[in-house]
């Protein structure tokens, strides 16, 4: 009686450790927000997962889509919120990994926007970034896509402690010449993981639950970046955008002629 009564209690611990599946309501509006998502209607979809998230309050799946949803929307902040709690709580080392790599291209798409007026805060973002993709390295040093972010980060932090130091010149042009120590400190600093491998990967899709095929859906075009792009491909976007907002300010306005 009694080694029956310890399997039981031994067989329940195992279930316990076992990550939810999601089925029945919950399911289908984990469904329904992909499906959503998909079609590029990000503020719906968030009302998709939170309902799925109110019958399945335990399940990861809804709450990473639903921060990959405010990455779409640029709400970055939220976003990094949900995918810390994803990389904490999920004992699915594949999500984990996607969460980390995700919360990375949150931080750095923020340095990049604090290029313009905060170049110290984009130095922060920046390594905070460079931090996240090294906790990727760390469960799948393999990654290429993450060890190529790093670099790419580094880089930039270099750039833009190239332009603190010629700014703090022109302000004090009498001050010592020990320009190149203070950027040597400064980029031990900054310091990441040297890779030295091509970026490639197949991309994060929204996260179906577990034992169910994910359907395959064309792609449309959308305006906002995937939540898992490299950092090449985000810092590209930003540069093509700043580009255009430059167009249109040298252009100012423009009488429209008429043609009668």
């Amino acid at each position: 009686m009694n080694a029956k009564r310890f399997n039981i209690i031994a067989v329940l611990a195992v279930l316990s450790l076992i990550r939810p599946v999601l089925g029945g309501p919950a399911q289908e509006m984990l469904r329904e927000g992909n499906k959503l998502y998909a079609g590029g209607s990000f503020n719906e979809a968030i009302n998709r997962y939170d309902e799925s998230l109110v019958e399945a309050p335990e399940a990861l799946e809804p709450k990473f889509n639903k921060a990959n949803s405010y990455y779409r929307l640029d709400d970055l902040e939220k976003a990094k919120d949900l995918y810390r709690e994803v990389a904490a709580e999920s004992k699915d080392m594949k999500l984990v990994t996607k969460a980390k790599y995700n919360l990375g291209n949150c931080s750095f798409q923020q340095g990049l926007k604090q290029r313009d007026s905060n170049l110290q805060k984009a130095i922060d973002d920046l390594k905070t970034a460079i931090s996240d993709w090294r906790g990727v390295l760390d469960i799948e040093p393999e990654n290429e896509k993450a060890a190529k972010n790093i670099e790419v980060a580094r880089l930039i932090i270099k750039d833009i402690i190239d332009q603190m130091n010629k700014q703090q010149q022109q302000q004090d042009p009498n001050q010592p010449q020990n320009q190149e120590q203070q950027q040597q400190q400064q980029e031990q600093q900054s310091q990441g993981q040297d890779p030295n491998q091509p970026e490639q990967q197949d991309p994060n899709q929204p996260q179906e639950s577990e034992g169910q095929q994910q359907e395959q859906q064309e792609q449309p075009e959308e305006k906002a970046a995937a939540p898992d792009t490299t950092a090449q491909e985000i810092l590209d976007k930003e540069q093509q955008e700043k580009k255009q907002r430059q167009k249109l300010q040298r252009a100012g306005y423009q009488k429209v002629e008429k043609d009668w």
